[in-house]
């Protein structure tokens, strides 16, 4: 009998870890976006896919005259389907 209340006790408390665990895994704030490069270089964030690339390796253009960089010729062609 003592021993079924150890196990349920240890059961209870190895589902308790893990839930608490997932919850702040769920919860925890996103790292800040990079300012700079390696290089020193400032850092753009794709608008269609979100990947951050520094802007002398970016795909420049000009959209209803808002300047966006992409990641690939390939983000830049979605991007302009949707918009």
């Amino acid at each position: 009998m003592f021993v079924r209340l150890i196990i349920w006790a240890l059961l209870g408390f190895i589902i308790y870890t893990i839930a608490k665990a997932a919850i702040q895994a769920f919860h925890a704030p996103a790292p800040p976006p990079p300012e700079k490069s390696r290089g020193g270089e400032t850092m753009e964030r794709d608008p269609e896919c979100g990947t951050f690339v520094p802007r002398g390796d970016a795909v420049q253009a000009t959209v209803r005259g808002k300047q966006y960089w992409f990641c690939s010729t390939r983000c830049w062609d979605e991007f302009l389907k949707k918009n």
